[in-house]
């Protein structure tokens, strides 16, 4: 439900958030003066200090944003009231941006509780909630009164006389309206309404259905030879899985596998048990597939929906609605970036697949033409053993979740120049009493911390960081803006952002702390990169602030975070010995290194698989998808860019949430696009110093503070002093040559 509204927060830059530490300014003089919600009787919507999770039930989110949308009502008809004579900046698009202010607040809060602590309860809510919040959305861009205020606003002379960005904004918002359909007759508003509401329905059904069954399968061994190969780690973790649920006893532990990725995907890399693998194979495939949690109707729906949808509005298709906002422009500029680099690759990728499958059948002493989809994860990273004499595993004691957090938070605070401190948190029940000096936290492993400029002591912002798996927790990793700062302006300075970073790492086993995989530092990294584009967003309008930007540059902060896990500099920060405090042995250093680009073209055609399945699904549907059933479709069109296997598991789109109810939809090329980006980006730290504070400082300047204040291709020209070389990315893994 949130999802919904935070997308249309980007298209039309309204319902930003409220300030962290100060209350909303004053409403404009035309609109109905709102004062700010008592935060202890609206938990939901405390707009200043930090949240107090513990008051947040689902009955009191359902009745808080009620409360918000009844607020926003008020504003929404004070603009409408706006006479033309009247109409200045501040009452018409300045109320505009503040407008969802409690809305926003209320389904953060929200989404943020459900995405970490799933109950029925909060289930419950959002099921109530989002119809409510999706006709409000809908009823924005479909208001003949706010449009007809805008539109005349946008013509008038004071326009000129806004400041660059400001005029932006105005921009923004009338392209966003006419794109939203402001100007469909009655019918086709009304139309477009229910559309949305229904898609909003939809995709809360898919997420469910995806995090229901992901939690609903499990694997129970009793015998440790059917893990044979698995670290004595991941075995005493998979002991406590099993005793936390009852399973087993201390005479005759048995061991438990999840489809937490920690747990699954560790079996189908290191276990030298076939079966074994093949059971975890088959119960990913379970997640969207089995009865029921069938997503498969859904995904027909809602593609019929969508392209229903861009018809309405005028598109040619539902990518073309997308692309019009983001910085590659249209679905045709997509579709020849997705499909030209797939070509680029396809020879370096066939003869990959080749050289795995010859690394198999000499295993096997006999020709291997496909694998089984068990087997893939597993002997690639046999091959990649005997190619480096390296095993990832290797590196996992000397990468203790405390060292690579302290080392990135001391690596960013050196190239930027600002100062992260934790504060002091505690997770409460309801009723209790919160300690003097303390913040709360929404679980025992949460922490919160704070960052600061160092030049002028300035708080720029806090984040909550959720490091590990929980049941009542989603997959993956992720970045959530709570609330971005009131901007600076009338000698008061920028209050601060506030953020959750969530992820699903490793997590402690026994009296062992963390210890994370390569993979769970880049993605930590990774994570915080988002968080800095949040953190640093110092704008002229919280409309623009931090990760509002187009969705095909959102990744560039991120991304280009990640080569610090692999440059000696910045190992050196954070790769040490958990228990001795000796730094990472450079001969396993080197090897570490020699690996980054192991079958590189396999590991960008990956992405790129998913980025066409994607593309083709939201722009092709009629030819690629129509009459035929999801698996099927999908298996044909993406055949010929995977390596060859012996069977064929359900249509990834029955659980890939990014790009049926998430933010990527029409849109999973923004990865690869910005790691061109990010590849080309990062050669200048690469020939300035990948630790030169100089070069961190213009980053910062150019791009994390400037949110979407300017497109997207000038920040990056502001870094680079040119347009992005296309064959970046390609040259930096050694696929094209750097002279090209």
């Amino acid at each position: 439900m949130t999802k919904h509204l935070i997308l249309m927060s980007i298209a039309l830059g309204c319902c930003t958030a409220a300030p962290a530490d100060m209350p909303p300014p004053a409403p404009a003089a035309t609109a109905a003066a709102l004062p700010a919600p008592d935060a202890a009787e609206h938990p939901f919507l405390q707009h200043e200090g930090y949240p107090r999770w513990s008051r947040m039930s689902g009955e009191r989110a359902v009745r808080d944003t009620k409360y918000a949308l009844e607020r926003a009502q008020q504003r929404r008809a004070a603009i409408c009231a706006v006479a033309p004579e009247a109409a200045s900046y501040d009452n018409t698009f300045g109320a505009f941006e503040s407008l969802c202010d409690d809305v926003e607040l209320a389904t953060a809060f929200l989404a943020n509780l459900s995405m970490t602590t799933d109950s029925p309860e909060l289930r419950a809510a959002e099921e109530e909630l989002t119809p409510l919040v999706s006709a409000f959305e809908s009823g924005l861009s479909a208001d003949a009164g706010l449009w007809a205020v805008f539109k005349s606003a946008a013509q008038q002379p004071w326009v000129r006389e806004l400041s660059p960005e400001k005029q932006r904004f105005v921009q923004q918002v009338c392209d966003a309206f006419r794109d939203s359909g402001a100007e469909l007759t009655p019918q086709q508003k009304e139309r477009k309404t229910a559309i949305e509401q229904e898609l909003a329905k939809l995709c809360d059904s898919f997420d469910k259905n995806v995090l229901d069954a992901t939690n609903a399968w499990e694997l129970r061994l009793s015998d440790p030879a059917a893990l044979a190969g698995m670290s004595e780690d991941w075995l005493l973790k998979a002991r406590e899985r099993a005793a936390a649920k009852g399973y087993g006893s201390a005479e005759a532990p048995e061991y438990l596998v999840t489809l937490d990725p920690t747990s699954v995907y560790e079996v189908l890399r290191c276990c030298d048990v076939e079966s074994t693998r093949r059971a975890c194979r088959e119960g990913l495939d379970t997640v969207g597939s089995t009865a029921p949690w069938d997503n498969a109707p859904l995904v027909e729906r809602i593609m019929e929906l969508r392209r229903e949808l861009a018809a309405l509005l005028g598109f040619r298709g539902y990518a073309d609605m997308v692309a019009a906002h983001r910085m590659v422009d249209s679905a045709a500029k997509a579709q020849a970036f997705i499909y030209g680099m797939m070509e680029e690759l396809r020879p370096a990728f066939e003869r990959e697949c080749r050289e795995l499958l010859d690394f198999v059948g000499e295993l096997r002493g006999e020709k291997v033409e496909a694998l089984a989809p068990w087997d893939t994860l597993y002997y690639t990273r046999k091959l990649m053993q005997r190619t480096y004499n390296f095993d990832p595993e290797e590196l996992r004691p000397y990468l203790s979740y405390e060292n690579v957090r302290r080392g990135m938070f001391a690596l960013y605070s050196h190239l930027y120049d600002i100062s992260v401190r934790e504060l002091p948190s505690v997770c409460l029940s309801e009723g209790q009493e919160l300690p003097a000096g303390y913040a709360e936290v929404w679980s025992p492993d949460t922490q919160l911390f704070a960052v600061y400029d160092n030049k002028t002591g300035a708080h720029l912002g806090s984040f909550y960081l959720d490091p590990f798996p929980r049941a009542t927790k989603r997959a993956g990793a992720w970045v959530m803006p709570l609330r971005y700062g009131q901007p600076a302006a009338g000698g008061r300075p920028h209050t601060p952002h506030l953020a959750a970073l969530c992820g699903n790492l490793t997590a402690p086993v026994g009296d062992k702390p963390a210890l994370l995989s390569h993979s769970d530092a880049e993605t930590l990294f990774h994570e915080f990169g988002h968080m800095l584009h949040v953190m640093l967003s110092d704008t002229e309008l919280r409309a623009h602030s931090g990760t509002r930007v187009a969705w095909d540059f959102v990744e560039l902060p991120s991304q280009i975070n990640e080569n610090w896990t692999w440059e000696p500099e910045g190992l050196a920060l954070f790769a040490r010995h958990y228990a001795t405090g000796e730094p990472l042995p450079t001969e396993l250093q080197q090897r570490l290194l020699a690996s980054r680009f192991f079958r590189p073209a396999s590991s960008i055609m990956g992405q790129l698989v998913l980025a066409r399945l994607d593309f083709d699904i939201h722009e092709h549907y009629d030819r690629v998808f129509a009459g035929k059933d999801l698996d099927t479709a999908t298996r044909e069109l993406l055949a010929p860019w995977k390596l060859p296997l012996t069977q064929h598991g359900p249509s990834l789109m029955r659980h890939f949430t990014h790009c049926i109810s998430g933010g990527y939809r029409a849109g999973y090329y923004c990865y690869k696009w910005a790691e061109v980006l990010q590849a080309d980006a990062f050669t200048r730290f690469r020939r300035e110093g990948v630790l030169n504070a100089a070069t961190g400082a213009s980053f910062r300047e150019a791009v994390l503070s400037k949110g979407d204040s300017k497109p997207a291709a000038e920040l990056f020209r502001d870094f680079m002093g040119r347009d992005p070389n296309p064959d970046a990315l390609l040259q930096e893994a050694g696929i094209l040559p750097p002279s090209r």
